[in-house]
């Protein structure tokens, strides 16, 4: 017999949407994101991809600046694909992405496991820090983006395990 939690669990990594700050990303000047800010992004969409999963990502979506969508269409595409995930992971940012605090809520309302990767020594808001009250949140602290690949796939095992289980709001 299996209990709720087992059965509502995905059994594979099929789709992950990948999030963090876009537009205050992108230089003014060139309307691109810098290399290194690109690089944190694909590093995590490769990990992912090389692990079978589709991933979402609206900054390489969007060219990494170069062929922004329209808000409307982003906001609808970003939701819907959201929805769709198997998984939550974002950067939430320093200083704070209102965008992606938005899929944040967005994920956390609709019960999506979540890694949430946040810089050490920073301030962040107290509703992403206390977000693991509430919802099947992991956090994983870091001063160099290198430093997520060690904690990544044990974190994602962690949410993955907990889905479909209860939180403190439902």
């Amino acid at each position: 017999m299996t209990s709720d939690s087992t059965a509502t669990r995905p059994t594979a990594l099929r789709e992950v949407f990948v999030g963090g700050p876009f537009l205050q990303l992108v230089d003014p000047k060139t309307g691109l994101m810098s290399e290194s800010d690109r690089l944190k992004f694909h590093r995590l969409i490769e990990h992912f991809e090389q692990r079978g999963a589709t991933v979402y990502n609206a900054h390489r979506r969007e060219a990494w600046g170069a062929e922004f969508l329209t808000a409307a269409e982003a906001t609808k595409r970003d939701y819907l694909e959201i929805s769709r995930s198997d998984l939550f992971i974002a950067f939430p940012g320093v200083p704070a992405s209102a965008g992606t605090h938005v899929e944040i809520g967005w994920a956390s309302a609709l019960r999506k496991p979540m890694v949430l990767m946040l810089e050490k020594e920073q301030k962040h808001t107290f509703l992403v820090t206390g977000l693991e009250n509430q919802a099947n949140v992991e956090f994983i602290w870091f001063a160099d983006p290198t430093e997520i690949y060690a904690h990544l796939d044990t974190a994602v095992d962690r949410v993955l395990a907990r889905s479909g289980e209860r939180t403190t709001i439902g």
